[in-house]
Order: structure tokens, then sequence, then C-alpha cells
């Protein structure tokens, strides 16, 4: 077994009478060493010295400095349990405890067979492989020791548990895993970044001089989400007429009595605002039929133009444009500055990029809703690289948001999961979609199906849904966080059961609290768990009910 030798202490003068190492100093406690005692001790630094290796231990109030064995390994940041294995006048030797017993025969044997140090990593190694049902043979032993020594910054938990999910390990996987498994995988928080910070991009090329990149930015946004063959199998919805900033304050000001005075210049403004935007339009050769729509609409707010309707006829003006000509380039840069072309743009972004609720029960609207969101994030991503560079703010976002699907697809070769971005009035919304079996059967031993939903909404907060379905049969189980949700579904909850009940199921219905053990989001909890294993169809799981 490896040993640390020749102790000494750092920047103090330590005093070895055989028993005990003194440090002097009234202010420092002293640090005793005996035969067969154990120390703890914190790895701070490991540094190269005439050609052997010196690691520098903190210990209580004691900076020690240490000779390393050869072939022993040690990393920055660890804790480690030491044993005094000799102590003399001019020696100390310590040794590394692992978990403060003496390590499983089999585990030595096995790393010796594989040609491995018996090191403290390589014993954790060994251990959370077997932890989790992996194989300790020669190969894979081997596989897992290059994997460490390959992303020395990553933990073994996150390797191992990867490995045993069959998730190739890479950089962008271990980013996308650990990123689940700290719950910060959301796609709708990117999606948002992205939405929100696209005219911050525009405006800060624009104002640094770089109007060129400017227009790349804006027209290749305008040509991807204004497309007609860009926005395939988008679910149009009508573009309303949304309050200006403030208006809501008005609105309630109204309703308390005070004067119409406010409304009124608010709504003049607004008229004006629109005035100047429908003649920006007429300047780019907008039909006149399309900009009447976009006035009646904003003035009624009945919404009868859709959105992709005038941004179509503005990609295609950009199209045919000829941007050399000062007026025509112009012209664009009024509209991309303008708060109402943005608000417009956010808006058809929002349609291509998240799903109504009533849009889910069809899976097809799912599968291309990803489909869309991959080709489009992929050139948007191309384009914000070029234009602003992948670290600025918006590129990292695209480039999160890009690397998010990619781990997506990854777990979709071995779990039917998705992501739900969901389009809700007055907020959005993520959810989680998750369906599985147990281990490597077509379905549970008795047959069921079950999956698991799991929602994070503004007022309502997390809640998960798991379902549970046998022939005919489905049991629900409501998690939520207080008692008024509780309410709220045990108000509604006979709308579900009379679906159900139109469709030939029946429902057995429990509703419970949010517990401190239960995890932040629990499908994806279940998902890598990895002594589950999901179910590859979800034909039998009636996601209209």
């Amino acid at each position: 077994m490896s040993n640390i030798q020749s102790v000494s202490q750092s920047n103090n003068t330590i005093l070895v009478n055989g028993s005990q190492l003194n440090q002097v100093g009234a202010d420092k406690q002293p640090l005793e060493l005996r035969n067969g005692s154990t120390i703890q001790g914190k790895v701070l630094s490991i540094e190269d010295a005439e050609g052997e290796k010196i690691v520098n231990i903190s210990v209580g109030d004691n900076v020690l400095s240490a000779r390393l064995s050869e072939g022993m390994g040690l990393r920055e940041g660890q804790m480690l349990n030491f044993v005094v294995k000799s102590l003399s006048s001019n020696n100390v030797s310590i040794t590394p405890l692992y978990e403060n017993t003496s390590i499983d025969q089999s585990t030595e044997k096995a790393l010796i067979a594989a040609g491995l140090e018996v090191s403290r990593d390589n014993v954790q190694m060994v251990k959370t492989m077997m932890e989790h049902s992996l194989p300790i043979d020669k190969n894979s032993l081997q596989d897992m020791s290059k994997a460490l020594s390959t992303f020395p910054n990553t933990s073994i938990d996150t390797l191992v548990e990867m490995k045993a999910l069959n998730i190739p390990i890479t950089d962008n996987n271990i980013k996308g895993y650990e990123s689940y498994r700290n719950y910060e995988h959301q796609v709708i928080n990117e999606m948002q970044s992205i939405i929100d910070e696209l005219p911050n991009a525009y405006e800060a090329l624009s104002n640094s001089g770089n109007s060129d990149a400017a227009m790349k930015l804006y027209g290749e946004v305008l040509k991807l989400f204004g497309n007609e063959e860009n926005a395939e199998a988008v679910v149009s919805e009508n573009l309303q007429a949304k309050e200006l900033p403030g208006e809501a304050i008005l609105n309630e000001a109204g309703e308390m009595g005070e004067s119409d005075a406010l409304k009124q210049d608010a709504s003049a403004v607004k008229n004006q605002n629109t005035a100047t935007f429908a003649d920006t339009l007429k300047e780019l050769g907008i039909k006149e039929e399309t900009i009447n729509k976009f006035v009646n609409d904003v003035k009624s707010g009945q919404g009868s133009l859709p959105a992709k309707e005038l941004l179509g006829e503005l990609a295609k003006a950009f199209n045919e444009a000829d941007l050399t000509n000062t007026t025509e380039a112009a012209a664009f840069k009024k509209l991309f500055s303008s708060n109402e072309y943005n608000k417009l743009l956010k808006d058809n972004i929002s349609d291509q990029w998240m799903l109504k609720p009533d849009e889910v029960e069809n899976k097809e609207n799912i599968q291309n809703l990803y489909q869309r969101l991959g080709k489009q994030i992929s050139n948007l991503a191309e384009t914000i690289n070029s234009t602003m560079g992948a670290e600025s703010k918006l590129g990292q976002a695209a480039n999160n948001l890009q690397n998010n699907l990619d781990f997506m697809n990854q777990l979709n070769q071995m779990f039917q999961y998705v992501q739900l971005p969901l389009q809700m009035t007055g907020q959005n919304v993520h959810g989680d979609l998750y369906v599985y079996r147990n281990k490597n059967k077509r379905m549970s031993e008795d047959g069921s199906v079950s999956a698991m939903l799991h929602l994070d909404m503004e007022n309502l907060g997390p809640v998960d849904v798991y379902v549970k379905m046998l022939d005919k049969k489905v049991s629900t189980h409501f998690y939520v966080a207080d008692d008024s949700v509780l309410d709220l579904i045990n108000d509604n909850i006979h709308i579900l059961n009379e679906r159900l009940e139109k469709r030939g199921y029946s429902m057995q219905v429990t509703m419970k609290l949010h517990t401190d053990e239960d995890g932040k989001d629990m499908a994806v909890d279940e998902m890598l768990d990895v002594s589950k294993m999901p179910i590859i169809s979800t034909a039998s799981f009636d996601a209209r009910a």
C-alpha cells in the first residue's frame, strides 16, 4: 500500500520527539501523532520538486508537506483519513485509509488483475461500479479508469452512472448529465433567454458601429422564423394585441375610478407607434391588405392576422432587398429597431418553440416541435457565433439549448422521455413526460404501463402526476406543493374522471403533498435511477386524457 513519507510542517517549525509533533506558536493547536493513530486532512496542492511529487495537506491549524510514494494518485480538494504507520525523530510515515476499513479482497484482486494501482480513487471506482451493478472485469475497470483519467474534474459517481445508463461519455454529455442531475435542464429557460436577448444583441451590435453584423443577425433570424418552409408544421396562432408596458397599471387605475385621461394618452401613443410601424412596412413594400389587417388588429385586439403571415412577407422582402441601397437598408434598420417588430418576432418564436396544452395530446405535434427546434437552433447558433461570438450571452444561450437537445436525443436512445415547453395563458410552463418500465421488459411484472408528468408552474409550484394503467384501470397520484393546490385539483378532478369514463377507463386518484425528501424534479430522478429502464412505446398511454 502506498505511503506518504517524510512529513514536515510548512511555514512553521515542527519538533519531533518520537511520539508527538508540537507546533511552535501559542495561538496554534499542537498536532499530535502516535503510531496507529488517525488524522484527517485536505489535499491543498501537489507540486513537483526535484523529480519528486510533494503534497501539501491541511490538518487542523497545520499544513503538512509530504513526499508521495511512486504511483500514488491524489487530487487537490480531496478529504482523506490517514493512519500513522511509523514515527521517529527524523521521519514520519502516514498512509491514506480507504473508508476507514481494510480494502475488500475482491476489490484489491480485481484492480491487480486489471493492472491498476490499489489507490483510493480506484477503490472508490470499483465500489461505485458494483453499487450500480456494472461488471468489474479487467476490460470494464480499464475502460472506467481511462474515463477517470480523460475527465479528471468529473466525479466518479457521474461517470459510473452515465456508463450504467449507456450514455456515451463525452464533454457535452457530461455537462448535459450534470445539468439534469442539478435540475438545470429546462429547455424553456434557454428558449426564453434567446427570445429576450435577441433585441439586446441587435442593439449592442448597432451601437458598437457594427451595423453589418447587426443586419446579418436579424436578417437571418427573420428568414429563419418568417419563411414558410422554416415554419412548417407550426400551429399558427392569431397575433394577439397585448398590453403595452404600464397599460395594466393604467387599466387598474381606471377601475379604481381615476380619470380616463391617462388611458387616452396611452392609447394615443400606441396608435402613433402603430402608424409609424405601418409607414415602415409600406416603405418595405408589404401589401396594403396585410398592413391594414395589422393596424385593425392592434386597434381592435381581435387578432385576425397570423403572426407568421406578416413575418413571411417581411422575410420575402428582405430576401429581395438590395441592402447596398441606402434607402432600403435604412428602412430595414428602422424596422429591426422598432418595439412593434421585436414584439412580433418574440411572439412568433414563442409560437414556434412552445406547445399549447391541447397540442400535447397528439405525439406528432411534439415530434414536429423538436424536429423544427433542432433545425432552427442549429442554424441560429451558427449565425450567432459568426456575428456575436460563442462566448456572448446570446451565443451561450443558443449553444446551451443545442447541447440540451443533443443530450435529450441521447437519452431517447434509452428512455421514452421528452420535455414539454408549454405556452399557457399568462405564463410559460416547463414539463417533463417520462414513460417507463422496470428492467428490460416491455411492461412491468403485472403488465401495467407507468408514466410520470412533472410540471413547474408559477402559481401552483411543482406538480407531479404518476399514472399507472392496467387494462382499463388507471391509478393516478398527484404530488403538489401545498393544501391550496390539493383543493384546486379536488374541485376539478371530476372533469378528468368524466373524460376517462367516456373512453371506457376507470380512475382511482390519490393526492398528497410533496415532502422534503422528494426531488425537485421527480421525472428526472425517475429517469436517472439506473434500477429502472423505460419502455420504448407510449402507445398504451392515452395522453389525451
